[in-house]
């Protein structure tokens, strides 16, 4: 029945020469029908994949440049405020100093007016 064995199991030669045909058969009406259609798939996905890497870089090229970009303006917006706090503080002193200024001002000519009224008084 079994023309030979391997690995102890029989085998047939006929059999094994049928599906050998067979195999080949499928092989190439697969190949025929089948793999311009699979190569296309995959190409495609080839480019749409490479496509997608290309505007992940782009975006992350552009993020990157736009990080810089606030870091900058930060920046600049740091220099600003101290800026800003150094020239209220000076605006502030110079405020401070006009008022001590008016108020002794205004003291001494209380002061002033009050001797005026207590000579004429007298």
């Amino acid at each position: 029945m079994s023309d030979f064995e391997v690995f102890g199991l029989p085998v047939s030669l006929g059999t094994m020469i049928y599906q050998a045909i067979l195999f080949t058969l499928l092989v190439l009406v697969l190949k025929k029908f089948f793999l311009k259609r699979i190569v296309n798939v995959m190409e495609n996905r080839r480019k749409a994949i490479e496509e997608q890497l290309e505007l992940a870089e782009s975006y992350k090229a552009e993020a990157e440049r736009k990080l810089f970009e606030q870091q900058e303006l930060l920046k600049q917006a740091e220099h600003e405020a101290k800026h800003l706090v150094s020239y209220g503080r000076q605006e502030a002193a110079q405020i401070i100093k006009a008022a001590k200024k008016d108020a002794m001002l205004i003291r001494s000519e209380a002061y002033t007016n009050k001797d005026r009224k207590e000579r004429g008084a007298s």
